[in-house]
């Protein structure tokens, strides 16, 4: 594929994209605007409002609606966990596999990224980050994983045609910027931006005044190939000389191609990309399916004109309230004849006194009655309220307000109810997190490829140095040590407390143990000394552990036992990674044999063949008639 294909294709590709998600898009700044204070008045009204100096009040209740649902989000704490998939994985590996994935996340600071687009999810609809390969710190061409968040959501456009919340299904994907037109010219001088084209109809713009819009630019490439069953069960794509294929069929492999583009050329690449899936993760909102249109919806969606009818209530209300103290005074001409002055700052100043003519047929000058607050005006505020709870699912119990329910359990409930209406965006987390795992671990035997020396994360944050990809001589010959390219992983997601929260659940376990059975507190009082978390809980549970009688103290909490039991249990990974090595080893040696059996059977055929044919040549001379007796002989003596 040339580059012009490349560029034409991604042009179309971007409109088609741009065209299906456009008014999701709109929907979604006005999302935003709303939230953030803005678009919360008609501009008309409030234009009318302000310039008669009447009042104008915006009171945003929509954040605590996002905060909840995002709250929920940041408590989750998503795990991704590995699982061996095929007959060369293994559970150590997939261990490493997994620990690996904790350290990627770690150093990303992935807990953040995950939240950042699931709150862009709840506020605006669609979320989105990425996952990337980069050389690691200092003089090495060793690479490195990271997980990283895309601040602008409107900057990413996927293939309409993709249905699942994390885009998994996605055959291609833009990440697009504005970079400024000199930093364009001295990063790509041979490059025109002037001749970069600009599309005057509605649609992804790759021209600006102030710059050009470039676009990392994701596309699959599907190779079709064929597979082969053999009679063993053993799948190959060539089918050794001998041997017989139980069955076959046809596959189409995906290849994630990349390259950065402008409108007009190809930046740089194209290259392949080391992993099977698109790096760009979305995290949706509500999405419903209209034929073939898809309706995207954030939390506060429906909340918006409840949000504004409050406003306006509000700012009546205050009006209203406002007036009391100004209410007008009742006079004659006469009465305020040569005190206009005082008369006219009444309402503004702080006077002692209001001096007035005596007027004999109007009597003294009196206020009329202030206008009284509505009690419908006061009803539709409380109703606003309401139709903006009604419309989030999000009530007053998990907003931390009192209601109506006075039991513990009725309020659970209530905060149960809430959380299952707005699941739908933690579950939408959830998803992306695993798809970010199923990229991560693709992409792991390519970028982590060479023998090195890594560190790893247990599921109780501790780290570990493994050693990847060393080759070491055995009886058996030579032997990869933790090989990170045999064997295919399975990925899901775990969703629960963090190591440090379940040590605090099992502390107040313990404790409640206990209580209820006294009589183990003297034997069980190191173990509940080290789950807490106060100063030297340590030395105090080891104290208590030498003040034990003896027999108690497992052996497991020896240390010398322990350091022989981890001992053994590396000896006997050890073990098991040779003779799964060996097993490779004898399958592979096995293979070659019956293929030289093949071939050589092939061979002895052959030869038969011919000595077959030599004997036929033989006896076909024996036939021949011999010359009558006295005639010329078969040779010249």
């Amino acid at each position: 594929m040339t580059d012009d294909d490349i560029i034409a294709a991604a042009r179309k590709r971007a409109q088609d994209a741009y065209d299906a998600d456009f008014r999701n898009r709109e929907r979604s700044i006005d999302d935003l605007e709303t939230l953030i204070g803005r678009r919360q008045w008609d501009e008309a009204a409030k234009a009318d409002r302000e310039a008669e100096g009447r009042p104008c009040l915006t009171i945003n209740g929509l954040p605590q609606f996002v905060r909840q649902v995002t709250g929920q989000i940041r408590s989750m704490n998503p795990a991704i966990k590995v699982s061996p998939a095929d007959g060369h994985s293994s559970v150590e590996m997939a261990e490493i596999y997994e620990g690996l994935v904790r350290q990627i996340e770690h150093s990303s600071g992935a807990a953040s990224v995950y939240e950042n687009a699931g709150e862009q999810a709840a506020a605006g609809g669609f979320g989105a980050f990425r996952i990337r390969a980069d050389y690691c710190a200092g003089d090495t061409f060793d690479q490195e994983i990271l997980i990283e968040r895309i601040h602008n959501p409107f900057s990413v456009y996927f293939d309409p045609f993709a249905r699942e919340p994390s885009r998994r299904d996605a055959e291609y994907c833009f990440v697009t910027e504005l970079m400024d037109m000199e930093a364009f010219k001295e990063a790509y001088p041979d490059k025109s931006a002037e001749d970069v084209p600009n599309n005057s109809s509605p649609g992804l713009q790759w021209f600006a005044a102030d710059g050009v819009v470039v676009a990392e630019y994701f596309w699959k490439e599907h190779e079709e190939r064929t597979i082969w069953q053999l009679e063993s069960g053993q799948v190959v794509e060539n089918v050794p000389p001998g041997l017989k294929a139980a069955r076959s069929r046809k596959v189409r492999k995906p290849k994630i191609m990349w390259a950065k583009i402008s409108g007009k050329d190809v930046l740089e690449g194209p290259q392949e990309f080391p992993g099977d899936f698109i790096p760009v993760i979305a995290v949706t909102g509500e999405e419903i399916h209209l034929g073939d249109e898809v309706y995207r919806s954030s939390v506060i969606r429906y909340a918006k004109d409840p949000q504004r009818l409050y406003n306006l209530s509000r700012s009546a209300h205050a009006e209203v309230v406002a007036l009391q103290p100004k209410a007008p005074y009742l006079v004659t001409a006469k009465q305020v004849s040569g005190f206009e002055t005082f008369w006219a700052q009444a309402n503004s100043a702080n006077r002692p006194y209001l001096p007035y003519n005596a007027d004999e047929k109007a009597g003294a000058p009196q206020r009329a009655a202030p206008p009284m607050p509505s009690a419908g005006l006061l009803q539709e505020i409380q109703l606003a309220a309401e139709d903006m709870k009604r419309t989030t699912g999000i009530y007053d119990a998990s907003l931390g307000n009192r209601s109506n329910e006075t039991s513990g359990v009725a309020i659970e409930a209530r905060k149960q109810e809430s959380q299952n209406g707005t699941s739908i965006y933690a579950d939408n987390v959830v998803k992306a997190v695993e798809q970010a795992g199923r990229v991560i671990v693709s992409m792991i035997p390519r970028i982590y490829d060479t023998e090195r020396v890594i560190r790893i994360l247990g599921d109780d944050d501790a780290e570990k140095v493994v050693a990847i990809n060393r080759v070491l001589m055995t009886e058996m010959g030579p032997m990869v040590e933790n090989d990170m390219q045999s064997g295919k992983y399975a990925v899901r997601v775990s969703v629960g407390p963090t190591y440090s929260t379940r040590r605090q659940e099992s502390a107040e376990g313990m404790m409640a143990f206990v209580q209820a059975v006294p009589q183990a507190a003297a034997l069980t009082g190191d173990l509940i000394a080290k789950a807490q978390e106060w100063p030297d809980a340590d030395k105090i549970a080891e104290r208590l552990k030498r003040a034990l009688p003896p027999g108690v103290v497992e052996q497991d909490d020896d240390p010398q036992a322990m350091q022989a039991q981890q001992m053994a249990q590396e000896q006997q990974k050890a073990m098991q990674a040779r003779q799964m090595q060996a097993a490779q080893a004898m399958e592979s040696l096995q293979l070659r044999q019956e293929e030289a059996k093949a071939r050589k059977a092939e061979a002895d055929a052959a030869k038969a063949e011919m000595e077959a044919a030599e004997a036929q040549m033989r006896l076909a001379a024996m036939r021949q008639p011999m010359p009558p007796f006295g005639g010329q002989p078969p040779f010249v003596g």
